[in-house]
């Protein structure tokens, strides 16, 4: 909950991130709250006031997939709406012509879109396909497999450009903010 909203606040592509970890988790847990509580959230939080926020956040996150029926695969709205805000900017970035920055490290990790879209089944935008990427590279990591330096590198690519995505999101945002109030 609370690393959710730091995420969230501080680097938008961490917070995309955690939350298909947290699907997942949700997933591997069978939605049962009480084996979360025992395992997870209870682990960190003693206090009654605290451990009733995070069920109640767990839970919400629960029925959130259940309404979106997504409990065996598939990923949150509101994440999903991230990714599309990310991948609007990123186009946009492409044709800004003082971006030359973002455009170089696009360039060097473009040969890897093309690469990567041919492991995966479906048609999915840049943005979406360096999550897929960078998440399955965790997954790898956490399972302590292998990783090809070839992956290291490509995910490099990919991880590289997110930061830098990330980083134009959130000056965006507090732009955006500034010029509301």
């Amino acid at each position: 909950m609370k690393v959710a909203q730091e995420k969230r606040k501080n680097n938008i592509a961490e917070y995309v991130l955690y939350m298909w970890q947290l699907e997942d988790l949700l997933r591997a847990f069978k939605f049962d709250i009480q084996a979360l509580e025992k395992n997870v959230f209870g682990v960190f939080s003693t206090e009654e006031t605290e451990r009733k926020k995070f069920i109640e956040w767990y839970t919400n996150i629960i029925q959130m997939m259940e309404m979106e029926n997504i409990k065996v695969k598939g990923h949150l709205q509101v994440t999903k709406n991230v990714m599309l805000d990310l991948n609007t900017l990123h186009v946009e970035l492409l044709k800004t012509p003082a971006e030359e920055k973002y455009r170089e490290y696009y360039y060097k990790a473009a040969p890897n879109f093309y690469e990567f879209q041919k492991k995966i089944p479906n048609e999915i935008h840049e943005v979406e396909m360096m999550f897929l990427g960078l998440y399955g590279l965790l997954l790898m990591r956490i399972q302590k497999k292998e990783i090809s330096e070839e992956t290291e590198v490509a995910m490099k690519t990919f991880s590289d450009l997110m930061a830098l995505l990330s980083q134009k999101y959130h000056a965006r945002e507090k732009k955006e903010k500034e010029e509301w109030l």
